[in-house]
């Protein structure tokens, strides 16, 4: 993975969980959380997904509201790649978060252990025209981070189907899609086959929608 790759994938899959903090037991869900937190996967969904029994949770990605710091100083529209603030759109009723993060035995130059991670999001809306709102608005503002091809936010994007967008690189890929009141975001790094691992975690979450 390339330097620029790297960027993106710390800061779109990871939320800076997994180049920075170690891993954690998951915090306590607020009352008003409680359908949110029915839909993210668990530790035992992740990794059954991806095969791999070395995946922990991240303390910093599990959270009830999305955060506003950003890994390296982003141009303003790139701060969308992942899950921030500037990532869904006002409005939402719940939000809720996790991540999952291992390394293997297999080293690269350098010693360096390469990160697998798993994260996913659910944004609760109050119903779906606000939600499918927030997914054209995130499009709008990864196509402005693209048009910018800054040499650290090098991803192609696209729109598979009218609900979904997808973006990825060498090793990484992240999709957003909306169901009823729901935007879902599902990341997937440095776990082969990425885009199949990604579309189960996301059949997973949508499955589980009322």
């Amino acid at each position: 993975m390339g330097r620029a790759s790297a960027v993106i994938a710390c800061g779109a899959v990871a939320l800076a969980s997994a180049c920075g903090h170690s891993p954690s037991n998951t915090a306590a869900t607020p009352p008003d959380h409680a359908y949110a937190e029915s839909l993210v996967i668990s530790l035992a969904d992740a990794r059954r997904i991806a095969n791999f029994e070395g995946l922990q949770p991240y303390s910093y990605a599990d959270r009830h509201d999305p955060p506003r710091e950003t890994v390296g100083n982003p141009p303003a529209p790139c701060r969308a790649v992942g899950s921030t603030d500037l990532t869904f759109a006002g409005g939402w009723k719940e939000y809720r978060s996790v991540a999952y993060s291992g390394s293997t035995d297999d080293l690269r130059p350098g010693g360096i252990a390469p990160i697998n991670e798993i994260t996913n999001t659910v944004v609760i809306y109050p119903d779906a025209a606000a939600a499918g709102g927030a997914l054209n608005q995130l499009h709008t503002t990864l196509d402005q981070c693209a048009a910018l091809h800054h040499n650290a936010y090098d991803f192609a994007l696209n729109k598979p189907d009218s609900a979904t967008l997808k973006l990825g690189s060498d090793g990484w890929i992240h999709l957003y899609t909306v169901k009823s009141s729901v935007l879902v975001s599902v990341g997937v790094l440095g776990i082969e086959p990425t885009e199949q691992v990604a579309d189960t975690v996301l059949q997973t979450v949508t499955g589980r929608i009322k």
